[in-house]
């Protein structure tokens, strides 16, 4: 392509013919009967987001954390609750420790595209497009080079092959002390009378107190750390040994066991509830995180499947070019066309899948119907603009979502699935192209495009259970927090023709080829930050009317 380009660009420009069109959009109308097909490839990566405000941010960041705990994960909010009671630490917070993920998204877009000229001023379109989208996806939790914030919980003994037995066996021993030093205190208490010796009997209050306590310390250890039992199977993860909870809650045993001493003699030191003696690993928390939220591994994904497809028509409303490719490729001074446009985006592309947190969809999957209009300026034979507007409607509709407790968390429980009604927000374009034609075969262009889109709209209420049987309200517009947007890109390309030579006879094939770069450069509302690289082939045919060769039919 290079070397092609090379040769074109010191052949002599004396043609009379349809000069180079550029990349980007224009107000081109095809002439009757004229098709032209468009294949065109674009590779999109980007790993970062623009925030509400414009700062940018990791598109990993909801999904990593210095302390993963109760606020992403609901399953930890009982035993953030257990743990708090039994170590008297009211708000001290639970944490598997730092998880930090990578996160890259490519898209691989291709797209083939029909446009076929009616009349000399309208024009029917068609776009097919087709993505394969992969999600680059690195999971770590405690990675060893992280010293900050260690975790607190870590898996349960008990439930750790080759450690069951004495983990269980040993906090059984916890409770049996508990529960038998309460009963010898209780029958005691029960056994007082009048004029009794017995010091149970003299501080009645707080013998009891104390039998109270013991009890439901015990029942806490028992459901939390696990005694083996049906009834007392433990939690999955524990206080981490050398973590303030578990020092508190050893604490309390021992100081409970004092307590008792004052009423038992020879009571001996009890054993203490056996704790996590390593924070969990990268393998257990992926593993912990599938299975509890019921969604599908966390690492690479791909999905590939055909997108939005638009159906389109254009009008022109204004040519001063005059008619033929040579008034344009000859025009001295200024001209100008004008067209204007719609289509509909038909809701064809898959949506990510709601059971996988690193799924992109191939489109919104939603039904839009835009308004757009263009307008060519050309100043002589090597300058000319395009400056194109586009407002488009998006219509309401049915999907299924997991619907958080805080917005933007990405580790949602599967109870809290639900079909929601959603209205994406409706979205202005403003773009424009000004290219510069170095001869009948080669122009460069440059590209500026503004987006605007309002907040996506999630309409429902739903009554459902918590897995801990609790009734629990979800609000489905929590879903569009955050999501009105604003995006800026620039770039450029270069466009290689063969019209004009065809049109001359000295090419046999008419086509365009056109290689463009675009990025964006400023953002706000979650939208991506986007290098997209695009190469683009057009080819010209005719349906029916005259020849396609100049001389009894332009080619466009």
């Amino acid at each position: 392509m290079c070397a092609a380009l090379s040769l074109v660009a010191i052949i002599p420009r004396n043609s009379h013919g349809q000069r180079v069109l550029g990349a980007g959009e224009d107000a081109t109308v095809l002439q009757p009967g004229v098709i032209r097909w468009t294949v065109q490839v674009g590779w999109s990566a980007y790993n970062e987001v623009y925030t509400p405000g414009g700062p940018l941010e990791r598109l990993a960041a909801r999904y990593s954390s210095d302390s993963l705990g109760a606020a992403q994960l609901e399953l930890l909010r009982p035993l953030r609750t257990s743990l708090r009671d039994l170590a008297q630490l009211p708000n001290a917070d639970v944490s598997l420790g730092p998880m930090r993920t990578d996160f890259t998204a490519r898209v691989t877009r291709s797209e083939f595209a029909l446009d076929i000229g009616l009349t000399s001023r309208l024009m029917l379109t068609a776009r097919v497009p087709y993505e394969h989208n992969i999600s680059e996806v690195v999971v770590d939790v405690n990675p060893r080079n992280e010293l900050r914030n260690p975790a607190n919980i870590g898996p349960n003994p008990a439930f750790i092959v080759g450690r069951q037995e004495e983990a269980t066996a040993q906090n059984k021993r916890v409770v049996d002390s508990l529960l038998n030093a309460s009963e010898v205190v209780l029958a005691r208490l029960n056994a007082c009378a009048g004029g009794s010796t017995d010091p149970v009997c003299a501080d009645q209050a707080r013998a009891r107190a104390l039998v109270n306590e013991a009890r439901a310390f015990a029942s806490g250890i028992a459901t939390t750390y696990g005694t083996g039992a049906d009834t007392a199977k433990g939690n999955a993860f524990v206080p981490m040994s050398n973590s303030v909870f578990q020092s508190s809650i050893i604490g309390r045993v021992e100081a409970i066991n004092a307590s008792f001493k004052a009423y038992i003699a020879n009571l001996g030191t009890w054993d203490n509830p056996v704790g996590a003696p390593a924070p969990i690993s990268a393998v257990q928390a992926t593993t912990y995180l599938s299975d509890s939220l019921q969604i599908a591994p966390l690492g690479l994904v791909e999905r590939s499947h055909i997108g939005d497809i638009e159906l389109g028509a254009k009008v022109l409303l204004l040519d001063t070019f005059g008619s033929g490719p040579a008034a344009r490729a000859h025009r001295k001074g200024f001209g100008m066309r004008v067209a204007a446009g719609a289509l509909a985006r038909l809701g064809t592309a898959q949506l990510e899948r709601p059971d996988d947190i690193f799924d992109i969809g191939t489109g919104d999957a939603q039904t839009d119907f835009e308004g757009n209009g263009a307008v060519d300026f050309v100043f002589g034979r090597r300058f000319w603009a395009s400056v194109v507007g586009r407002y488009g409607a998006q219509l309401v509709d049915q999907r299924t979502y997991r619907i958080p407790d805080v917005a933007r968390n990405p580790f949602i429980m599967k109870y809290r699935e639900q079909v929601v009604s959603r209205d994406l927000g409706d979205y202005i374009e403003l773009e424009a192209s000004p290219r510069w034609v170095y001869n009948d075969y080669l122009s460069l262009s440059a590209n500026y495009l503004y987006r605007r889109k309002g907040e996506d709209k999630y309409t429902g209420v739903f009554t459902t259970e918590d897995p801990s049987g609790e009734p629990i309200t979800l609000d489905a517009s929590i879903l569009g927090v955050g999501t009105e947007q604003r995006e800026q890109r620039i770039g450029g390309g270069a466009s290689f023709s063969t019209l004009r030579a065809y049109d001359q006879g000295r090419s046999r094939i008419p086509i365009e080829v056109q290689f463009s770069h675009w990025q964006s450069i400023s953002g706000s509302g979650y939208s991506p930050k986007q290098f997209t690289t695009q190469i683009q082939m057009r080819y010209y045919t005719r349906l029916f009317g005259a020849p396609l060769r100049p001389g009894t039919s332009s080619s466009k």
